[in-house]
């Protein structure tokens, strides 16, 4: 009797070690199987238990109102490494969101994330990733939000990038970027920020096609190897509210079309070659707070309509000299009402 009663237990022990990894739902096995290939040096995944029923309860993930599917994922600042398993992740059929800033994933980011068909929001700044950027990344039909910042990634940015459908913010700040950037991104009209700054791209001119993105509210293209004029079709751009074009070789005047720019608050033009007087409709710009076109070739006075303050501060600078220091600092205000 000692062999058969022996061989019972042994299928029952089999058996519970079956229905603990089964209790698991099938998304919270995906998520699993993820951590499985991190590196986690600070524990911050302790909670990612694969004898849970679900992962809803898990450190960084949230899930929908029935507690079921997985709708994000935010492991932001948890000192993890690995590579961004994308033909794991992408597996969540509900996962909207995607928010890894601040860690160690490395490695590329691959071209099956156009599988993560609902993602609208993407963050892995602040990583370690390399390679080119995958031109996949337009075929996220849903994808409003994309910041990509302080990574490796190098080559050009590929044309497909003018092919979002629905992306409102690119930020691509402090990369290895190369090439030009591309006219296509004009072609991206849902955009509200935009920010190619510290790359080192090829000296080449800003792209005339950026004013077709009238949404635009954030411009920044700063040390991004510019040269050439200030294209006036910026002036096209009537929401904008930040330009920012610092660091770069651009040459010749400050376009007129600028002053159309009502709602800008902030200018940067500083360390260019920048030469003439401002334009004369610069007293349009009433919500002006900051201009700085410093270390440029600027000569003349400030147009007589035109009055730069701090916020808040009556006392205002009026007359630009050749070698032009025109600066401002804004104070925030203490409240938005």
């Amino acid at each position: 009797m000692t062999k058969p009663l022996s061989l019972v237990v042994h299928i029952l022990l089999s058996l519970s070690l079956v229905a603990c990894v089964a209790c698991l739902n099938q998304e919270g096995l995906y998520l699993y199987q993820w951590k499985l290939s991190l590196d986690d040096p600070d524990s911050r995944l302790s909670s990612w238990n694969s004898r849970d029923t679900t992962p809803c309860n898990w450190y960084g993930v949230t899930c929908d109102s029935t507690n079921t599917s997985v709708t994000g994922l935010d492991l932001s600042d948890t000192n993890i490494g690995g590579p961004f398993r994308a033909n794991i992740l992408c597996r969540l059929p509900s996962l909207v969101s995607v928010n890894l800033f601040n860690n160690s994933v490395n490695e590329t980011l691959p071209l099956d994330i156009s599988l993560c068909r609902s993602l609208v929001q993407l963050d892995l700044s602040q990583n370690l990733l390399t390679g080119p950027l995958p031109d996949t990344l337009p075929l996220l039909p849903r994808l409003r939000y994309l910041d990509l910042t302080g990574n490796n990634f190098s080559g050009p940015i590929p044309d497909s990038f003018g092919t979002f459908q629905n992306l409102e913010i690119l930020s691509l700040v402090s990369n290895l970027l190369e090439g030009a950037i591309p006219a296509s991104l004009g072609n991206v009209t849902t955009l509200r920020m935009l920010n190619l700054s510290y790359n080192p791209f090829f000296p080449g001119r800003i792209p005339p096609e950026l004013g077709n993105l009238t949404n635009l509210e954030v411009l920044w293209l700063t040390q991004c190897n510019l040269v050439g004029v200030i294209p006036a079709s910026l002036g096209n751009l009537k929401r904008l509210q930040d330009l920012d074009l610092a660091l770069n070789d651009l040459y010749g005047s400050i376009p007129s079309s600028l002053t159309e720019l009502t709602s800008l608050r902030q200018i940067e033009l500083y360390n260019n070659s920048l030469s003439g007087e401002l334009p004369l409709g610069m007293g349009n710009l009433t919500h002006l707070r900051l201009l700085d076109a410093s270390m440029n070739h600027l000569t003349g006075r400030f147009p007589g309509s035109f009055v730069l303050c701090r916020w808040r501060v009556s006392t205002c600078t009026k007359t630009v000299s050749r070698g032009s220091y025109l600066r401002a600092l804004p104070i925030r205000p203490t409240s938005t009402s």
